[in-house]
C-alpha cells in the first residue's frame, strides 16, 4: 500500500488479463472514492464493462490505468475538460495526428502554468509591498487621541484594487474618521460647544 496526495491510500491489487474488478477494487488500487468514480462515468471518462445482477459496476483491468491516467493528468494542472481530450490522444498515442496533439496540449499547459507564475509573483510583490507598508505604520509613534491609518485595511476597502496592486497613492477621502499621525482631532469651536450645552 502506497501513500497518495490527498491523505489517500493505494493498493495493489493482483490483475491479469481479461481481470474484472469490482468498484471496490478499483477504489483500492488507484486510492480514489467510489464517488469519484461514478462522477468520472458522468463525465464519459470512465465507463464499466457491465453490471451484476445486484447492480454493482464491474470494470476492465484497464479502469485502473485509465484512472490512475486521470489523477496524474489532475496533478499537472489539466481540467477535466481537457483531460477528456487527451484520453481521447491516449486511445490512439502513436497514430495521425494524436502524437503533435499531445506534445501541443503539454506545451499549451506548461505556458499557462508560466503565465500563472508570473501573475503569482506579482500578487507576492504587492503584497510584500503591503507588509512593509504595515511594518512602517506600525513603528510609528501613535496619537493616543486618535488612530493611524492601516495600509492594508486602506488597499483592502478600496474598491478598484488599483491601490495595492500598482501601488498608487491615494488621496484621503473626505470626512475621514481616523486621525493623520501626529495630529489632534480639531476641537470644537466655542460657538458649537454652546450649541450643545
Amino acid at each position: 500500500m502506497r501513500s497518495q496526495p490527498g491523505g489517500t491510500s493505494e493498493r495493489r491489487v493482483a490483475q491479469s488479463p481479461g481481470t474484472v474488478l469490482r468498484i471496490g477494487d478499483v477504489v483500492s488500487s488507484t486510492g480514489v472514492s467510489a464517488d469519484t468514480l461514478r462522477f468520472y462515468e458522468r463525465r464519459g471518462l470512465l465507463r464499466p464493462v457491465g453490471r451484476r445482477a445486484s447492480g454493482y459496476r464491474e470494470y476492465d483491468d484497464g479502469a485502473v490505468r485509465l484512472v490512475r491516467f486521470i489523477r496524474r493528468a489532475q496533478s499537472l494542472g489539466f481540467t477535466l475538460a481537457e483531460v477528456e481530450e487527451l484520453i481521447h490522444l491516449r486511445e490512439r498515442a502513436w497514430s495521425g495526428t494524436a502524437p503533435s496533439r499531445l506534445r501541443e496540449a503539454t506545451d499549451a499547459k506548461m505556458r499557462e502554468i508560466d503565465r500563472r507564475i508570473r501573475e503569482l509573483g506579482a500578487l507576492r510583490g504587492a503584497l510584500g509591498k503591503l507588509l512593509k507598508d504595515c511594518d512602517r505604520a506600525c513603528a510609528a509613534p501613535r496619537d493616543p487621541r486618535g488612530a493611524l491609518d492601516c495600509p492594508l485595511v486602506e488597499a483592502l476597502e478600496d474598491a478598484s484594487g488599483e491601490g495595492a496592486v500598482q501601488g498608487k497613492k491615494r488621496s484621503p477621502s473626505p470626512g475621514r474618521l481616523v486621525a493623520k499621525r501626529g495630529t489632534s482631532p480639531a476641537a470644537p469651536s466655542t460657538a458649537s460647544r454652546r450649541n450643545v450645552r
